[in-house]
């Protein structure tokens, strides 16, 4: 499941990409370079920096089993509104680095 950033999209639009994936191993939410958010499974797929450059954004990896995604994550609304917040502040203008840290 993708999310498209260009076009109007809600919290809960949000919550259903979180809560697309299991908490199960390693992923990461990146917005590619044509405004198109998604999860990344950094389990199997590493990146190095030339992978990262060609992205607009991302976030921090979120490690198995911290609850950053999965059905519980995606139905934890302060979760989502940071992250909706981070992505709303950081699309389509980037606040510095192309690295996000959600803190909370």
């Amino acid at each position: 499941m993708a999310l498209d950033l260009k076009g109007a999209w809600t919290d809960a639009d949000l919550a259903m990409l979180i809560g697309s994936v299991v908490d199960d191993r390693d992923w990461r939410l990146e917005v590619s370079a044509d405004g198109i958010a998604s999860l990344a499974d950094k389990s199997a797929n590493p990146t190095g920096a030339d992978y990262d450059e060609g992205l607009h954004c991302f976030f921090e990896t979120w490690m198995a089993g911290t609850d950053f995604v999965g059905p519980s994550a995606a139905g934890d609304k302060t979760l989502v509104g940071k992250i909706a917040g981070a992505l709303r502040a950081n699309y389509p203008a980037r606040k510095g680095d192309r690295f996000i840290y959600i803190e909370l």
